[in-house]
């Protein structure tokens, strides 16, 4: 019941401030769905999102941006890398993990710009909170349902928080694209969720055109 409001509360603020849609051209959709099938299959099938997917797609973006817009598309493309990952690189400093899904973020993020990275954070983080509900309950795990709720609650809100402050969340890269490390007990992989706040966002988008 809280998804819809907040995902208003971040349309209002960027319509508040005047920000201008930058055009996207519709093959990037797919390239970045393409992407996310790739980790969703490497990670369902060895529990990584690898690192040969994610540097190649965020660099590539970055220089996308640049070639298209000049140093504007440059700046366009880090705030959707910043805005799409900044939220869940705090889930991996809090968490730990091996920092696949941060990675796979800003790479998504950096291809699609701030506007719509905005509304993938939030997309991918409600496929995220209904995939752990389904995960849980196939693992008889009821108890860590309110859990899962709660997290993905705080996931939202710090970003939303941060996004209405102007804040970027920033960690050194070399960090995050150090050897993955092991993912704590009970972790599911968060790939396929990361696909469909993806589709998701594509289809808003397609429907929508643009921050309402």
């Amino acid at each position: 019941m809280f998804e819809p409001f907040q995902t208003n509360l971040a349309f209002m603020y960027l319509g508040s401030k005047g920000l201008t849609i930058h055009t996207m051209a519709p093959w990037i959709w797919g390239l970045v769905i393409v992407a996310g099938i790739i980790a969703t299959i490497t990670d369902l099938r060895n529990m990584t999102i690898p690192n040969w997917l994610t540097l190649p797609l965020f660099m590539a973006g970055l220089i996308y941006g640049g070639i298209t817009e000049g140093s504007a598309g440059i700046i366009e493309s880090l705030q959707g890398a910043a805005v799409a990952g900044g939220v869940f690189m705090m889930a991996y400093i809090m968490i730990g993990g091996g920092g696949g899904d941060v990675k796979l973020m800003m790479a998504l993020g950096s291809w699609l710009g701030f506007e719509r990275g905005v509304v993938l954070m939030l997309g991918v983080t409600i496929a995220g909170f209904f995939a752990s509900i389904i995960v849980f309950i196939s693992q008889g795990n009821f108890k860590n349902i309110p859990h899962a709720f709660f997290h993905q609650m705080v996931l939202a809100q710090f970003g939303l928080k941060n996004l209405k402050q102007g804040k970027v969340v920033n960690q050194d890269l070399e960090e995050i694209y150090a050897k993955p490390t092991p993912r704590i007990k009970g972790w599911f992989p968060y790939a396929p969720a990361i696909l469909i706040g993806t589709i998701g966002t594509c289809w808003y988008w397609s429907r929508f055109g643009g921050v309402i």
